[in-house]
């Protein structure tokens, strides 16, 4: 699972990278010609696998990790045009970086900061992009449907008449009301307004105190779109902090309860209506990250495809009723564990031992 970090210039995108992920890129208050990305891969903080590795201390510990990348800054009204337009279809989550700190000496494109202002932009862009992809795909279908008739094109042709209209009323496609199969059939497509999108405000210091109230005040009250505030100069500098007993004096004199990852993945994660079940293997115990309401067919081909393939029946424990238990083979002698098909709905947290025929 992957997130893109992006904005328009100078928002405090690479700033947020570093925090979140623990990277020392350079932070520059200038364009300094950067064009490759920045990449990090971040293991997720997971309590509940410190647990069942508790339990199995002699096996690996294997956490769910998040791939970032952070871009460089896209100038207003060039989303569409972007080289980085690749990169945005590629992500599974988009997040965008949004500046709300004064800086004298940091330029701004823009007389003011506007934060409000640079969401509401942003999200107009990324519509914008996807109506110049759905416009230039309607224009090659009526060329070749007038050539041939070709049901599968008249079908798809259908779909982006009414994802055109959608997107036309000022909609993002994650409002859309989509159906499995056009998901499918649309998928190569990654419109940008269908993926979720995480705004963070990189607020002035003098806001540290009211990020909750930021996030509040600047939430667009779409589907699939949340804010979240964060003071990237302070926690900057506290990075930088060598002393972890150090960090948390200044966390405490700033007033910073929370920092930023700790509100920043669970965030995130509900954004994506992600989940975790978990395994035991021969040599690891693993997290699995896996769409919310997802069968356990899914999982298991979140596994391996030939665990789908072979798939025979689940055998699935929560997490809370196997840790007091201490065992899996403890918990099979009390009758804990239970057998489900292909069509159970696995639950976050829960533990699963697939059974499946090579």
């Amino acid at each position: 699972m992957n997130f893109t970090l992006f904005g328009y210039p100078k928002a405090g995108k690479t700033t947020l990278f570093n925090i979140l992920t623990g990277a020392r890129a350079e932070v520059t208050a200038f364009e300094d010609g950067r064009r490759e990305p920045n990449e990090r891969m971040c293991p997720l903080p997971d309590g509940r696998l410190n647990g069942l590795g508790g339990l199995y201390p002699e096996k690996k510990k294997v956490a769910a990790a998040l791939d970032f990348f952070d871009l460089t800054g896209i100038s207003y009204g060039e989303v569409k045009t972007s080289v980085f337009l690749n990169a945005l279809r590629k992500a599974d989550g988009l997040i965008h970086v949004v500046r709300g700190f004064h800086d004298d000496q940091i330029p701004h494109a823009k007389p003011a900061i506007a934060p409000k202002d640079d969401i509401r932009t942003m999200e107009e862009e990324l519509l914008l992009a996807d109506l110049i992809s759905i416009e230039a795909r309607l224009e090659r279908l009526e060329k070749d449907l007038k050539k041939a008739k070709n049901p599968e094109g008249e079908k798809e042709r259908d779909i982006l008449v009414r994802l055109h209209q959608h997107l036309g009323d000022g909609r993002p496609l994650r409002e859309f009301a989509w159906t499995e199969p056009e998901e499918k059939q649309l998928k190569a497509f990654a419109f940008l307004s269908q993926k979720p999108i995480l705004h963070v405000i990189d607020a002035d210091e003098s806001d540290i105190g009211r990020l909750h109230d930021l996030e509040r005040d600047h939430t667009p009250g779409r589907k699939g779109a949340a804010v979240l505030a964060f003071c990237g100069k302070i926690e900057q500098e506290i990075l930088e902090i060598e002393s972890e007993e150090d960090k948390r004096v200044f966390q405490t004199e700033y007033g910073l309860t929370e920092p930023t990852p700790g509100r920043f993945f669970p965030a995130a994660l509900e954004l994506m209506e992600t989940i975790f079940f978990y395994t035991v293997g021969k040599d690891e115990v693993r997290a699995w990250p896996i769409r919310r309401h997802s069968t356990a067919l899914r999982a298991a081909g979140a596994i391996h495809s030939d665990i789908e393939k072979g798939f025979i029946r689940a055998e699935v424990i929560p997490y809370e009723v196997l840790l007091p238990l201490g065992s899996l083979h403890a918990a099979k002698e009390k009758g804990a564990i239970r057998l489900e098909g292909k069509e159970y709905i696995v639950r976050d947290g829960d533990v699963i031992y697939f059974r499946f025929a090579p």
